[in-house]
């Protein structure tokens, strides 16, 4: 599952992601991605994979990947925060896939990666 964070504040959007995501998760963030870059150009992103597990199946992740690929374009800064275990694989293919700067943040730097996204 995920949950939107930091909706205090236009000009960064947070998801932190929790357990094993499934494709209807993946489909749902893809319309909140959609409906918050509506009211903002270019905002920075922070997503929290502190407690991430990977994917149920090979159909979240590749929903992932095109919503990745939607949106390379979209975001100032990416900012990940999360455990060494994610860092190389997924700061990898999001470097791939995404045209945005991007930066990882330890488990315990969330607002430092907050403070580092928002700044354009």
């Amino acid at each position: 599952m995920f949950t939107e964070t930091l909706k205090d504040h236009d000009d960064v959007i947070g998801i932190v992601c929790e357990g094993k995501l499934t494709e209807d998760d993946m489909e749902r963030m893809h319309a909140l991605l959609h409906e918050r870059l509506a009211l903002v150009d270019k905002p920075g992103l922070v997503v929290d994979l502190t407690g991430f597990d990977g994917y149920e199946d090979l159909s979240a992740l590749r929903e992932d990947m095109q919503m990745d690929t939607a949106h390379r374009n979209d975001f100032s800064r990416i900012a990940v925060v999360g455990d060494r275990k994610w860092m190389e694989w997924g700061t990898s293919l999001a470097n791939a896939l995404a045209r945005s700067e991007m930066q990882w943040f330890d488990a315990g730097e969330a607002e430092a990666a907050k403070e580092w996204a928002r700044h354009r």
